[in-house]
């Protein structure tokens, strides 16, 4: 891990920008040995890409950032959408896209359950897709893949999404990397951030809830403050946003600069977390009834976000610098082997973001 992947370095100036004049809340956290129920698992080389792994049906929509020199509002900023019938990738520029991390389909979209508004049933008329280098959210619409509104963030908010979730109460939640901090989104509206910071967060990437909705999970993508603090998970009451505990070193420490801890997603039958670690080119598994770490699973590549199919069978992955280090792809993993099964390469953007599944019934 010597090298500081270019995802980092981005992400470090989006929130040096995003962090003017603010100051963070430093914490006292040791990296010690992992859990001993870790175990490592997965295949470290190229899996064997076989016909029909995974949904064979429906579409991926991909949050996409930058192009080889990482400047924003130029080149291959904006969303993919990949039919995975054919494997086919469509890169969508967006001129008002600023480092695009979230996304997400809007609250009126038909979705499965316990997917936490992630897996739509039907054809999205629209979709959100979350800023990170000026908190903005833009609106999508996907019969002409042009924006049609910028919605900003208020004016002090210190916000570079890096992920949207759907809560329990149906609201949009919004993650961000510049001050740890979870911003509500309703009605085309961002409001000022409830839950997460103050000595519990600094820089956030992932939310996910429990399958009974009484806890939210942060996953702490680094501290600004000690870069050789481990990756760790927050652990909310919802939705006061007391904090319960942490689940502690799901990362290693990465003092060279990567940024560990990225999203998150609880399956749908509501056992496990996996959190996507850039740093180590892994998957970390967690059971959720004793919250501990019990599997990694090296992949390859930066994995930054993973959404479930509705069945909880299948997972798909976005990856930064695979296969060449200036393309991204989409991996698709088998949930019940742990192991990657396919590879949908294609995007030509080094760093990707967020992904959304759209699943077809016919």
């Amino acid at each position: 891990m010597g090298r500081m992947p270019k995802s980092a370095r981005f992400i470090a100036a989006v929130i040096v920008v995003a962090l003017t004049a603010m100051v963070l809340v430093g914490l006292q956290l040791g990296c010690g040995s992992t859990s001993e129920a870790t175990s490592v698992g997965g295949p470290t080389g190229s899996p064997v890409t076989t016909a029909g792994n995974g949904s064979s049906k429906g579409k991926l929509y991909v949050a996409v950032t930058g192009t080889a020199d990482l400047q924003a509002g130029s080149g291959d900023m904006g969303m993919a959408i990949i039919d995975l019938a054919t494997k086919q990738v469509e890169m969508v520029n967006i001129p008002e896209a600023k480092a695009p991390h979230g996304i997400i389909f809007p609250t009126d979209t038909k979705t499965a359950p316990n997917t936490r508004g992630r897996v739509a049933l039907e054809q999205p008329s629209s979709i959100y897709l979350g800023n990170a280098q000026d908190g903005s959210v833009l609106v999508v619409d996907l019969s002409t893949n042009k924006v049609t509104k910028s919605i900003m963030p208020p004016p002090d908010a210190k916000l570079a999404i890096c992920a949207m979730q759907v809560g329990p109460d149906g609201r949009i939640y919004l993650a961000s990397m510049a001050d740890g901090k979870v911003y509500p989104f309703q009605n085309d509206t961002i409001m000022s951030p409830g839950i997460g910071g103050a000595g519990a967060t600094t820089s956030i990437c992932g939310i996910a809830w429990s399958a009974d909705g009484q806890f939210v999970y942060l996953s702490n993508m680094f501290n600004p403050q000690d870069p050789n603090e481990c990756g760790y998970i927050a652990k909310l009451n919802w939705p006061s946003g007391t904090p319960v505990n942490k689940i502690q070193n799901v990362t290693n420490s990465s003092p060279s600069g990567g940024y560990m801890a990225r999203e998150i997603e609880v399956t749908p039958d509501g056992k496990y977390m996996y959190l996507a670690d850039g740093a180590d080119s892994s998957l970390v598994k967690i059971d959720m009834a004793t919250e501990t770490v019990i599997k990694r699973i090296p992949i390859g590549g930066e994995p930054h976000s993973i959404v479930f199919s509705s069945d909880g069978r299948t997972a798909y992955i976005s990856v930064s610098h695979q296969p060449v280090e200036d393309g991204s792809s989409i991996f698709v993993y088998d949930v019940a082997k742990d192991q990657v099964i396919d590879r949908i390469p294609g995007i030509p953007a080094p760093l990707v973001g967020g992904l959304v599944l759209q699943e077809s019934a016919s």
